[in-house]
């Protein structure tokens, strides 16, 4: 095993971002696409069962096809975002992905028109029943498809609205510097590294740290506020044409989860908020601080500056798991014996973390940026989760594969929650547990009432834009302030140089109202572990029904499985309640560490 962070090896993939395989492969897609389409063009309808299914086993196929070389083009610009190379080679993937896309989507729109007798039929084909969930998930779309030329217009236009303003987003992000003045002496830093500062034991340094983000993002607030300016009223424009009544809509119908249980979510999380407050006051306490600021919220309770290995975050994740299941514990070594994740922060890198799943018959790839610090432990956790969720959807179709985002973060969390719980049960001094437990309740408030706050803010932007025309970066600072705000009410103050802090975050161009799910997926692990605790390993193969199950049935369906009904607002708050029982925790072994 590596003793530093290790790099993924894409090789498996292609070669480089010159490989005339990519060449080749695209060559044959475009074959494979132009007949697809002089086969089967304005006459889905009346395919037999059997000449259906044959359709569209080699619709998924082209897909699958066109999926390799896209997501290497992606995962290259990832590694190295500077690299002019690497960005041509994703521009050009996206315009590839488009003109395949324009040979199929005849076949999406033919199928949402045809009529419930026939499809009925259809489905009486074991071949095609193999697909139910996908085609029913399609047919349900059916009141926002738009003709075939105006889909075919929206299709090749998007490359050059709204992916290319994300391209420039992350491109404008990954090429910026920080600069950070501390007793003098002033340094460059990149995002990754700068916001880690956010962490420090020392104020001053979290102190200067956030001036330095708040400098650079100020310095850059037009550019920041046109892009989303562009972002949110292209949405709005395509939300008008696809007859989406709401900002929130289309989001909601593609994740597979209903507007009011989001909202009976949002609304249960907010009248939570008090747990915030409460946890923050007693942070200030045990800091001996007056007053907190938004550079506080991550302070470390114990100025611990220790590192922590590669090699010892590996085996902490992995026998994590392992005590799970053994057969997760083996994963999470392919993982790493495999190359199958980028670790290693360098210059150009994307910031953050993600993992990749291509297709049921291929690995993952994950990428974080390791800095040596024990939450890097729990990001290697979640992202391991991730990939573990796709290896055991292996067993799906192609179409069937990618879960819900409203359920693609529940192993994720999962498996944060095994790694915290194992560390936990290892510490006994009062202060060293404490140091844990803080830092595992701000982890939960990031996902839970952070994220929530966030939808918040998203709501109000996209409810402002529509409203009132082009934002400026004031308007769109008071929004995000008024929201975050809120959430910590007086327990932290969140100082003016946080009002930029929107403009670094990929969610809210990448995938608008996204946020919603990390929140939803953390409140259904609180619920599924508690289910662990208590069952012990009866739990474990209904866990791995929920991860087996991909993306072949709706969120609620899939929870179901495991006696969860997230339709029920009781289950929210029970969720909830979990939360406030870790504050409970804290302020004991905090009443105990003071004696």
């Amino acid at each position: 095993m590596n003793t530093t962070p290790v790099t993924w090896d894409l090789t498996d993939l292609f070669a480089g971002a010159d490989d005339p395989k990519i060449d080749s492969a695209l060559a044959a897609l475009d074959v494979r696409a132009t007949a697809f389409s002089a086969n089967y063009a304005h006459r889905v309808g009346q395919l037999t069962p059997a000449e259906f299914a044959v359709a569209l086993q080699e619709y998924e196929g082209i897909h699958r096809a066109m999926t390799f070389p896209a997501a290497y083009s992606e995962l290259l610009f990832a590694g190295d975002t500077t690299n002019p190379a690497h960005g041509a080679l994703m521009q050009r993937m996206q315009e590839r992905s488009v003109a395949v896309a324009q040979h199929l989507l005849f076949f999406e729109l033919e199928l949402v028109e045809i009529s419930d007798e026939k499809f009925a039929e259809l489905l009486a084909n074991p071949d095609v029943a193999q697909y139910q969930h996908y085609l029913e998930h399609e047919r349900a779309a059916r009141p926002h498809r738009l003709s075939e030329p105006e889909e075919r217009i929206l299709m090749e236009k998007s490359v050059t609205s709204g992916q290319a303003f994300s391209r420039l987003f992350d491109e404008s992000i990954a090429a910026m510097t920080f600069t950070m003045t501390l007793n003098g002496e002033t340094i460059e830093l990149s995002e990754s590294e700068i916001l880690n500062k956010s962490y420090d034991p020392d104020r001053a340094v979290r102190k200067a740290a956030a001036e330095g983000i708040s400098a650079a993002l100020s310095k850059n607030e037009k550019f920041f506020t046109y892009i989303t300016n562009v972002m949110v009223y292209d949405k709005s424009v395509n939300d008008r044409l696809t007859c989406y009544d709401n900002a929130e809509a289309a989001r909601h119908l593609s994740d597979e989860v209903d507007t009011t249980t989001v909202h009976t979510m949002i609304n249960s999380v907010v009248a939570h908020y008090g747990t915030v407050a409460r946890y923050y006051k007693l942070k200030r306490e045990i800091m001996g601080l007056d007053k907190l600021y938004h550079y506080d919220r991550y302070a470390p309770i114990l100025s611990d500056t220790a590192t922590i290995s590669w090699d010892e975050s590996v085996k902490i994740v992995r026998d994590s798991y392992t005590a799970f299941a053994p057969e997760m514990g083996e994963m999470v070594d392919r993982f790493i014996n495999e190359n199958w994740v980028d670790a290693e922060p360098r210059p150009g890198k994307r910031s953050g973390a993600f993992c990749a799943g291509l297709a049921p018959d291929w690995h993952p790839y994950v990428l974080m940026n390791f800095l040596g610090k024990k939450r890097d432990v729990m990001t290697l956790a979640h992202e391991l989760g991730h990939g573990i969720h796709d290896l055991n959807a292996g067993g799906q179709k192609l179409l069937q594969y990618y879960p819900s985002l409203a359920a693609a973060e529940t192993a994720s969390v999962f498996g944060e929650m095994l790694t915290f719980n194992e560390l936990l049960a290892e510490e006994h001094e009062p202060m060293a547990e404490l140091a844990l437990l803080t830092g595992k309740i701000e982890d939960v408030f990031a996902t839970v009432f952070r994220q929530t706050a966030m939808y918040r803010f998203e709501q109000g932007v996209h409810t402002a834009r529509r409203a009132q025309g082009e934002l400026t970066p004031a308007q769109v600072n008071d929004i995000w302030q008024t929201n975050l705000q809120e959430m910590f009410g007086d327990s932290v103050e969140l100082g003016e140089g946080h009002a930029c802090f929107w403009m670094y975050i990929p969610h809210f161009i990448h995938t608008p109202f996204y946020v919603y799910a990390y929140a939803f997926g953390q409140l259904m692990v609180m619920a599924l572990y508690a289910r662990y605790k208590k069952e012990g390993a009866a739990f474990v193969p209904h866990y791995q029904e929920i991860l087996r199950a991909g993306g072949s049935a709706r969120p609620a369906d899939i929870m179901a499985k495991a006696g969860i009904n997230i339709n029920d607002p009781v289950f929210w708050d029970g969720g909830l309640q979990m939360i406030d029982e870790l504050v409970t925790k804290a302020e004991k072994v905090w009443a105990l560490a003071k004696k």
